[in-house]
């Protein structure tokens, strides 16, 4: 079996997205007008329950700006971690106790929800705490199936690694890196293997700043780390649902 060659467009040496979870104002605040300033777009993935539902039309402009608003749930469940349980993690969004039909549920609301913010019918899903299954135990199930029949990629496990498109790729967990509390050195590091491999560097932020959030990164760091991304033609910067689009459409076939 031989492996087809995949390409990036136009010379370019590898993609990175960058994504910022939870829907916090300082994304529209700071990191959206900071992203303008560069050109730039982004992904951001905020649960529907939070800021979104407080101040839906901060996200339309995010939206209108170009940013993609991806699917982060209804109420941002994960799954309840033992013995070291998350403290703010409410029971009755403990992964553990969904079904495929719950998150299904709570996926089709959520979209809808966003559609009426952006008018788009196709984006991405972004893992809450990298969760991939529900259910415990033998009634454990991966979610990448149902996943598949509703978007069109999903941010997956964070494995601090690119991931590297092929014929085996898997759009539907697609391995993510932690940028929170990252140094500039890094960040650019991960910047560098990414061009050396001409990978997808899937990089998932929160908060911007103490005080935002509980994971996050220093502000003047993300300011000087926007600015090195925009001054490196070789780089594909873009949203995951315009990166998973590329791939999807130039996948290579094994033959």
């Amino acid at each position: 079996m031989v492996e087809a060659e995949f390409l990036w467009p136009n010379q370019i040496r590898g993609a990175i997205s960058l994504t910022y979870d939870d829907g916090l104002p300082i994304h529209y605040t700071l990191v959206a007008p900071l992203l303008r300033q560069h050109g730039l777009l982004a992904t951001f993935y905020p649960p529907i329950h939070g800021d979104l539902g407080q101040h839906p039309e901060n996200w339309r402009c995010l939206a209108g700006a170009g940013h993609e608003l991806g699917n982060h749930t209804i109420f941002h469940p994960c799954r309840q971690r033992h013995p070291d349980p998350y403290p703010w993690l409410d029971n009755h969004y403990d992964l553990g106790t969904y079904t495929l039909e719950h998150l299904r549920s709570e996926l089709e609301v959520a979209n809808l929800v966003l559609h009426l913010l952006d008018g788009q019918t196709d984006r991405s899903y972004g893992s809450t705490c990298g969760d991939m299954t529900v259910g415990r135990g033998w009634t454990e199930e991966s979610i990448e199936p149902l996943l598949a029949a509703m978007f069109v990629a999903a941010r997956g496990k964070i494995t601090n690694q690119a991931a590297q498109p092929g014929y085996d790729f898997i759009p539907f967990n697609i391995a993510c890196i932690s940028a929170d509390g990252c140094s500039l050195d890094e960040l650019t590091q991960m910047v560098e293997r990414t061009r050396r491999s001409c990978a997808w560097s899937v990089l998932v932020f929160h908060g911007i700043g103490t005080g935002t959030h509980d994971l996050y990164l220093d502000a003047d760091i993300l300011e000087q780390f926007i600015g090195l991304l925009a001054r490196l033609p070789d780089l594909w910067i873009a949203p995951v649902r315009t990166i998973a689009f590329y791939i999807k459409q130039h996948l290579p076939a094994a033959h």
